[in-house]
This record gives structure tokens, sequence and C-alpha cells, in this order.
């Protein structure tokens, strides 16, 4: 385990070094190393952990509540999520979330600049997961973000702001020249367990850089033809992509220590101060409809039981987002509401699983993609096929038990399972993702959600917007910071018109 540990402590250092208090500190002190001298071996765990864990939690949360996954538990927590189901969106509102990704990111481009040896798969993963997580950046705030000139803290502190247009097409360049890497990487520096994800396979990598540019493709949907789709996926097929126990999880060391839990169970589950967040979050009445057969023609989800508990009524019971205690009925009051279940990691008094993996790109989201893709004519495949596997990884990797019964209850289901007319597939697909990433990749469920308008979640009450939210404001740090180039075309009204071109 000394490996494991030397990892952990390397991504504290990094995340140390560029920290906030650092993003504008332009001077270099001799007598200590600078990020850009340190070699990519050493880098890599730091870049991967920093950026992971806001993937796995604040980004987790904001989707979460954004995208009608969770409901607050009003009879522990006062206002809980208020925020988020008021949509309460300035240009504080999750604002840690621009700051810590774009900085965070500089790590990879550190390492793709190191310029001393042949570091080629260590650049290559710095790549793929630089272009995964900057197509975050773009999606989320709806459109152009400082890109082409990014991370150049010390030759310029105003970066001009780019057309998300072309920061696609350089994303999916980033991750092509990734994958050309990888095929002639031949002497270079081995990777080994300082890969937080993958421990150096790079052929698993080659899926991933595979999968991520499917996903890039998949978001285009709306813009982009089918001749142009197929072109970019032209050769690719199945098995290409991240299958059955290949999904790219991270875990650089997690530990039952301060300062040392995987993200989600930190923020969710029971800390070693003893701390009970993981009394916060509920099943929104929304989630509950779509797993216990009221919105899906009488099938009951087999994941219920690991992804909620029953309430102290022995009931699966959500409850509205926004609804605040006043609103509870008798019985609501009496019996409470589902909290997050065993298949999460943060159900019980203990600390057990703080140790557990970040998902960072699971085979479900892989299997849907795909499924997506043929539906669309992007790709040959079989689209049943497909998008019952994303279902059984569901179920896989919430430790559900076969998913055969719940499959075959929806097969004529329109809307949940793989039948009906074009739209209605999508409907199913997106459907499917959205409870497969359910409290794993709250973020992602959102995006989709604001792509395509399934799953069709009610917007939160006690809020005058009849629609929901569709992405975040530009940051403080933006507009205090970079303000000869922060967009001023944003307003509080911007939050419910995603303006990326995708869209």
């Amino acid at each position: 385990m000394k490996y494991i540990n030397k990892i952990m402590c390397l991504a504290l250092v990094f995340a140390a070094l560029v920290s906030c208090d650092d993003y504008l500190d332009v001077n270099k002190d001799p007598n200590n190393p600078v990020l850009a001298d340190i070699s990519p071996d050493l880098m890599l765990a730091g870049a991967q952990t920093t950026t992971g864990d806001v993937l796995g939690s604040r980004m987790n949360r904001l989707g979460s509540t954004l995208g009608g996954a969770w409901g607050g538990n009003v009879l522990q927590f006062a206002d809980p999520f208020g925020n988020e189901f008021r949509y309460n969106a300035t240009s504080t509102f999750f604002n840690d979330v621009w700051d810590n990704l774009y900085r965070r990111t500089s790590n990879y481009t550190n390492i793709i600049n190191y310029s001393v040896g042949n570091y080629d798969d260590h650049k290559a993963i710095a790549k793929i997961l630089r272009a995964f997580y900057f197509q975050y950046i773009v999606d989320l705030y709806g459109g152009d973000v400082p890109y082409f000139q990014k991370h150049q803290y010390t030759e310029m502190l105003q970066v001009p702001y780019d057309d998300d247009v072309l920061i696609y097409a350089d994303l999916l360049n980033e991750v092509n020249e990734a994958i050309t890497m990888i095929d002639n990487s031949a002497g270079a520096v081995i990777v080994g367990n300082e890969d937080a994800i993958y421990q150096g396979n790079m052929a698993m990598w080659k899926k991933f850089a595979n999968t991520l540019k499917l996903r890039l493709i998949v978001r285009q949907s709306k813009v982009i033809s089918a001749a142009d789709a197929q072109a970019a996926l032209s050769g690719l097929t199945s098995a290409d992509f991240i299958g059955f126990g290949e999904a790219a999880t991270m875990n650089p060391g997690y530990a039952n220590e301060t300062d040392r839990q995987s993200p989600f169970f930190r923020d969710f589950g029971y800390t070693p101060e003893g701390g009970q967040n993981n009394r916060l979050v509920t099943a929104s009445e929304y989630s509950i409809q779509l797993l216990d057969g009221t919105l899906s023609g009488g099938t009951v989800d087999g994941r219920m039981g690991r992804m909620f508990r029953t309430n102290s009524g022995g009931n699966y019971v959500g409850i509205e987002q926004g609804q605040i205690l006043g609103d509870l009925t008798p019985a609501e009051a009496g019996d409470g509401f589902s909290l997050l279940g065993a298949g999460f990691g943060v159900d019980q008094n203990t600390t057990a699983n703080a140790t557990m993996d970040v998902n960072i790109l699971t085979e479900a989201e892989s299997f849907f993609l795909q499924a997506e893709a043929v539906a669309r004519g992007y790709m040959p495949g079989t689209g049943l096929t497909l998008f019952n596997n994303g279902i059984t990884a569901s179920f896989n990797l919430l430790g559900a038990g076969s998913s055969l019964a719940y499959t075959g209850g929806i097969a004529a289901e329109a809307g949940f399972g793989y039948v009906g007319t074009p739209d209605q597939l999508i409907e199913a697909i997106i459907t499917q993702k959205w409870i497969a990433l359910h409290s794993i990749n709250g973020a992602e469920s959102w995006l989709e959600m604001t792509r395509t308008g399934y799953p069709n979640a009610p917007v939160p009450l006690n809020q005058p917007s009849t629609v929901r939210a569709q992405q975040l404001l530009y940051p403080i740090s933006e507009i205090q910071g970079n303000s000869a180039n922060v967009p001023v075309t944003q307003t509080s009204a911007s939050t419910f018109v995603n303006t990326a071109f995708w869209n």
C-alpha cells in the first residue's frame, strides 16, 4: 500500500501548488520547485485527484439537484439545497466548479508541455483528461470560455474567450492526438501506479479516449449531420469503447482519515469527525416515481432498494424538490423520506466506505452513448443490446442483482424500454442513463436533460421559473479578474437558456 499512500500525498501536494490563493501568483522562488519543472510521472496523480474530486462531489451535487434527482431532508436540515431549488444562480453560485476545474486542469497542461524525456503516454493521458474536463467547462457554462490561451498565467492575466464551436473541434483533435500518441509511444516512460485511474493500462486509456470522442459527437446531436458523425467515428465498433469490467474509476489511496476520504463519502456520508451528512440527501419524489412503477407502466426497478432506503414506515418515499417543512402532511412528517442507499456507499453509520472509488466514466454511460449513436445512425451496432447492456452495467455497479426482470418488464413500455419511434428510443436511452448516473455523475445527467429534454422532471416548488435551470453564470473570479474578456451579456435569466452551440 506504500505506493497508494504516496499517490495520495502527491495529490495533496499538487492541490496546494495550484491552490486558489496561488492562482495569480506569477513569482518564482528559486529555492523551491515550480510546476513546470516537475516531471509528468510525479504530477499525474495530483492532477487526476484534484479534478476527480470536483466531478465526484460538487459537480455531482450541482447536477443531482438541478437535474431533479435529489430532494432535501427538511426534517433534519433547515432549507436543504435552498439555493439550488430556488435557482438562485449568481456569479457566486457553484463558482468553485469553474475555479477548481479551470485551475486544476493546468496540471494536465504542465504535463503536456514538459520538454525533457519521452513521456508520451503520460502526455496522452493528460490530453484525454484535459479534454474530458474542458468539455464540462464549456457545457456547464453554456458556451465560450478561455481555451486556446488557457493556463498562461505568467504571460497574461487577461485571457481571451474562444468560440465553443472551435473549442469542441479542438477537443476532438486533442483526443485523436492522444490516441495517436498511445499507438506510437514505443520507448516512452512507462506509466505505472502513479495513474490513479487505470494504473498505466494504455489500452484502457485508448478505450476511454474513444468513449470521450463518442460523447463529444453525441452531445452535438442537434447540430451535427449524420455523415459528419459517421466520419468522426469511422472504423469504431463497440469493442473500441469502455465495456463490462472497464469503467474508469479513480482511487489515489482514500482512507478513513481527515482530508483523505473519498469525496462523495466525505460530503454525503459519515465522517471521522462524527458528521451525519448522509441524512441531507433524500430521493426526490420524481426519482421514486421513475423506480416504483408509477411512470414505467407498473414495472418496479430492482435498483430502488440499492439506491434508497425505506423510510421509518417501511416505504420508499421522495420529497418534491423545493418543498418546505410547512408543506408536509402529518404522514410525511412522521415517517420521513428515503435517504441514499447502500449502492452509493453512504447509508450506514460507518466509515467503511471512506475508501470508495470515484466514478469518472462508467460502463453504463458508455453503453448508453453507443445505443444513442446507433439509434441516430452514427455507427453500426445493435441498439437493443447496447441499451440493455447499459441497464445491466448499472445494476452491477449498484450491486442490485440481475437486471433481466426489469428489462423484460419495460421492454414494451415506450420511453422506458427500447421500443417505439426514433424519438421514443432517445427518450428511453436518456431516461435510463439518468437513472444509471443518479448520484454518480449528476452533472452528466443534468446536461443530457438540457440537451434532450429527457427525462421530464418537474421544476421545484416555491420558485418562479416554469423551466429548469440550464447553465451556470460565469463566476465572480472571471468577472473581477478577467473583466476585459468575460462576456457581459449574461443575466439571471441566462440561467434558463443554455447558449452552448450544441443546444
